[in-house]
């Protein structure tokens, strides 16, 4: 990509990452966040625990999904820092959740429609969806542990690309063979 260089509408095209983060070297941070996320199989299931802490946000999430069917047997929140005392009224519309199948598309949609903005957390979405991603990406390489055989990059690609839980949701795991145009 062009660093810096006009495009035909007269606009700056993007700089690179290392470019703009020379913008915030010696300024003063006003923001900082951390999503960390863990999978664990265990005789009931996997348990994805998401923690989620920034300025003014210490919580954790954890499910308990079944891993045969991918359908939510539990799960909880805590929030040992938060803003609002009334933050923590959310909780209780998580437990919404349990008997969803998490497999296919349209998840979050649904959660949506389960726990609408207004009963839930912005936060504690965030944590659900990180939860979910490192379900996938879990489950999808204990898939791969499964298959026989040494397999090359460009294999596990293909066996990854046709997997229900990888198939075309991005770039490298693409059916149509096609690849974005740069703007």
């Amino acid at each position: 990509m062009r660093s810096n260089a006009q495009t035909d509408k007269g606009t700056l095209m993007s700089r690179t990452v290392a470019e703009l983060r020379k913008l915030a070297l010696f300024q003063r941070q006003t923001f900082h966040r951390t999503v960390a996320t863990e999978v664990y199989r265990t005789e009931e299931g996997a348990v994805v625990i998401c923690k989620l802490h920034d300025n003014y946000h210490d919580m954790e999430m954890a499910l308990l999904v079944d891993t045969q069917t991918y359908v939510i047997k539990d799960i909880a929140v805590l929030m040992n820092r938060h803003p609002f005392e009334s933050c923590t009224k959310s909780y209780p519309s998580y437990k919404r959740l349990i008997g969803l199948t998490v497999m296919g598309g349209g998840v979050l949609h649904k959660i949506h429609q389960l726990i609408p903005r207004v009963d839930g957390c912005t936060h504690l979405y965030t944590a659900l969806e990180a939860c979910l991603r490192a379900l996938f990406i879990g489950a999808g390489y204990e898939d791969l542990k499964g298959v026989a055989g040494p397999q090359s990059r460009s294999e596990r690609q293909a066996f990854l690309r046709e997997l229900p839980l990888t198939k075309d949701t991005c770039v490298s795991f693409r059916t149509d063979g096609k690849l974005p145009e740069e703007q």
